[in-house]
């Protein structure tokens, strides 16, 4: 059995709230969020958020949805195959 595994790049405003409204969205759509990692680099207003995800029927609905919200500026998703 294959496992599809999906890695999101975003960049984030680094405000308040803004992980919950991302996580949200996962969680609308009954997916389960293997992995989250955020990273504030120095004198910006902006983070980098990795989210790996698995086995996701609609990916492209989901990143539709983050692109939406305010506080994303992008959305970058990797995808790879793991044999379980």
């Amino acid at each position: 059995m294959l496992d599809i595994v999906y890695t999101l790049l975003l960049e984030v405003r680094d405000q308040p709230g803004v992980l919950v409204r991302v996580a949200q969205i996962f969680a609308r759509r009954g997916c389960n969020i293997s992995s989250i990692h955020v990273e504030h680099p120095l004198a910006s207003q902006w983070s980098e958020m990795k989210i790996t995800v698995k086995n996701v029927a609609r990916i492209d609905q989901i990143t539709a949805q983050l692109e939406k919200l305010v506080d994303v500026e992008r959305v970058t998703v990797r995808s790879r195959t793991k044999e379980v």
